[in-house]
């Protein structure tokens, strides 16, 4: 067992804020067990990286703005395993071939939609996406044929894609769907 006044003071400070700093990370977490989890791991980091401090005696607001801090890198994580798991899951939904007689249920009114989002795009983008994707025509082709650089092509393919992707999600359609435009065309 450790006796050392500087250990004593640890424990005292562990004793004394536990309970208040375990409240506080509950405030963002909303979960008692990751509270817990971040006010010793707080503790555990202060103890390991800056034992000086502990008798300091303005201690409280150095541990309350680390408990704050971890409690958001542990909000930010969680956030982000949130947005993997809700990836995976349409990518999973997407991933499955549809078959035939779904195609072609919903033909009509996808390609109405395509040719909506087509139309809107601005002149020299729809160009570009009308020869490269509907026409089959490849960057080099399409930017000799227009009288551009292939970086142009390039950038006006890129600029009309995200257009499409966004006009696609408003209608409630996964930006997969694109793919699928040679496939019902």
């Amino acid at each position: 067992m450790i006796t050392s006044p500087s250990y004593q003071a640890y424990k005292d400070l562990f004793h004394a804020l536990y309970n208040e700093l375990c409240n506080y990370a509950y405030s963002f977490l909303n979960d008692d067990a990751a509270a817990e989890d971040v006010v010793q791991e707080t503790f555990i980091k202060l103890w390991q990286k800056h034992p000086d401090m502990i008798q300091l005696p303005n201690i409280r607001p150095y541990l309350y703005r680390a408990v704050r801090n971890n409690s958001i890198t542990v909000l930010r994580k969680q956030q982000v395993e949130q947005n993997n798991k809700k990836g995976f899951i349409q990518l999973a939904d997407v991933s499955e071939e549809p078959r035939e007689e779904e195609k072609e249920a919903v033909k009509p009114y996808f390609d109405q939609l395509i040719h909506e989002a087509i139309a809107n795009l601005p002149p020299q983008c729809r160009e570009v996406f009308t020869r490269c994707r509907m026409q089959g025509m490849t960057h080099q082709q399409a930017a000799a044929d227009l009288g551009l650089s292939a970086k142009t092509v390039e950038n006006y393919m890129g600029r009309a894609l995200k257009i499409l992707r966004k006009y696609l999600a408003d209608y409630g359609l996964p930006a997969a769907a694109l793919l699928m435009i040679k496939i019902l065309m």
